[in-house]
C-alpha cells in the first residue's frame, strides 16, 4: 500500500513539512511543488538525505511548477494521485511584516491580517481549482490563513478538507500548563476550544486575547476543571516561551502534518483545526480518511461556534463573509491599510483575489522601499 503526499509551496512551512514527512513510518511516496526550483529541491534534497540518516527511505520527486498554471498543475496531480495534497502556498507569508523596524510593524499590525487575504486567497483558489479540474478524489490540507480563505472558497464550493496551525497552536501549551498543574499526564486532559486565527496572533504578539469572543471546556479524567482554568491568565502563563514570527513554523508545519496523517491511517483523531468544511474559524474536530467532521462538547451548538468565528473575525479585520465568497474588511483595517500603504480595497470579491495581491504587493513594496531610505 502506498501513501503518497504532494506538498504544494517549500517555503518556511512546507520545507519543515517535508522533513517531517520524510522521517514518517508508513509515508511511500513525497513530492514537493514549486515555483522556486533551485532552493525548493534543495530543502527536499536536505530533507531526503536526513531522513536516510534515521533509516527512511521515501521516493522523492520535486516538481517544478506555478499554482497559477492551473492545468499543468492539474495534469501533474492527476499523474502523481496523491492521497492527501499539503498546501502551504502563499505569495507573501503572514511573518513578513514582522521583519520590519518596530514601528512600521506596529502601524501595519493595527490592520490585522485580514487585509493580507488576497496573498494567501489568490494562491489557494488556483490549487483548489485545479485539484477539481484533475478529477481526482484526494483530501486537501491548507495552511494559509484557512479561517478566512476556506470559507470564502466554500461559496463557490472548492474549500479544502481542512486547515492547520492558528487555534490549533494553542492548544498544546494549554493543555500542558493544565496537566502540570494538576499533576496529570497531558493526554488525560481534554481541551475544547472554539475561536479564530485572532487569538492565536493576540496571544503570541500582543499577550492578550483581545476581547475577541471564544468557546474554551476543559475535562481531566472526565470531570470539568474549566473554572479552575481561567482562558486569558492561563494561555498567557502557557505560552510565557513559546516560538514568534517565522520561528513559528516548524510547530504549524508539525500542525499541518498531523491532520495529513489522520487523514492517511484513518484515525479518526480527535483534535483542533482551522477551516473545517470550510467554516470560519477554529473547532475541535475529528479527522480520518473521509476528512473532517466538528466534534462540540455540551454546552455549545455548531450554530453558535460559527456564531462565535464570524463576531471574532472582525477582530482579524474581516466585517463580513458574503455569501457568494465576497470578503468585507472593516473601518479600521480598511483605513490603515489605506493610510499607511496606500492600498485601497474595502470590498474584495473572490476573483479579484489575484489582481488585488499584486497590487498589495505593490504598495508593501513601495512602503518598504520608502522606509529603507529615510531610515
Amino acid at each position: 500500500m502506498s501513501n503518497k503526499v504532494l506538498v504544494i509551496g517549500v517555503g518556511e512551512v512546507g520545507g519543515h513539512a517535508l522533513e517531517f514527512l520524510c522521517r514518517t513510518p508508513g509515508i511511500t511516496h513525497v513530492y514537493a511543488m514549486d515555483v522556486n526550483r533551485d532552493k525548493a529541491a534543495r530543502k527536499l534534497a536536505c530533507a531526503t538525505y536526513g531522513a536516510m540518516f534515521e533509516g527512511y527511505f521515501p521516493k522523492v520527486e520535486f516538481i517544478p511548477g506555478n499554482v497559477f498554471d492551473v492545468a499543468a498543475t492539474a495534469e501533474t496531480i492527476r499523474r502523481i494521485q496523491p492521497d492527501v495534497i499539503l498546501n502551504t502556498a502563499s505569495l507573501q507569508s503572514w511573518w513578513v511584516i514582522t521583519l520590519l523596524p518596530e514601528p512600521l510593524y506596529k502601524r501595519l499590525q493595527e490592520a490585522a491580517i485580514g487585509p493580507w487575504l488576497p496573498m494567501h486567497l489568490a494562491p489557494t483558489y488556483k490549487v483548489m481549482q485545479a485539484v477539481k479540474e484533475s478529477g481526482i478524489d484526494t483530501k486537501v490540507v491548507s495552511t494559509p490563513f484557512p479561517d478566512v480563505v476556506n470559507p470564502v472558497l466554500n461559496a463557490v464550493g472548492l474549500a479544502p478538507t481542512v486547515g492547520a496551525g492558528n487555534l490549533d497552536e494553542l492548544i498544546p501549551p494549554f493543555q500542558k500548563y493544565v496537566a502540570d498543574r494538576m499533576g496529570v499526564p497531558s493526554h488525560s486532559v481534554e481541551i475544547f476550544m472554539v475561536g479564530h486565527h485572532f487569538h492565536n496572533d493576540a496571544m503570541f504578539e500582543m499577550r492578550t486575547l483581545g476581547g475577541a469572543p471564544y468557546f474554551l471546556k476543559i475535562i481531566v479524567d472526565g470531570r470539568d476543571v474549566t473554572d479552575q482554568f481561567p482562558a486569558e491568565e492561563t494561555l498567557l502563563a502557557a505560552t510565557e516561551i513559546y516560538p514568534i514570527g517565522k520561528d513559528d513554523s516548524p510547530v504549524i508545519a508539525s500542525s499541518a502534518i498531523k491532520n495529513v496523517l489522520a487523514i492517511l491511517n484513518d484515525s479518526g483523531l480527535r483534535t483542533h483545526a482551522p477551516g473545517p468544511k470550510g467554516l470560519p474559524g477554529g473547532y475541535p474536530v475529528r479527522i480520518d480518511s473521509r476528512g473532517v467532521e466538528v466534534v462540540l462538547p455540551e454546552g455549545i451548538t455548531l450554530e453558535e461556534a460559527v456564531s462565535i468565528n464570524k463576531e471574532a473575525q472582525k477582530f482579524d479585520g474581516v466585517e463580513e463573509i458574503r455569501d457568494d465568497g465576497t470578503v468585507v474588511f472593516t473601518d479600521k483595517a480598511y483605513k490603515v491599510m489605506k493610510d499607511v500603504l496606500g492600498y485601497d480595497c474595502r470590498v474584495l470579491a473572490l476573483e479579484d483575489a489575484e489582481e488585488a495581491a499584486k497590487e498589495l504587493r505593490r504598495a508593501y513594496d513601495l512602503f518598504v522601499s520608502k522606509a529603507t531610505k529615510s531610515a
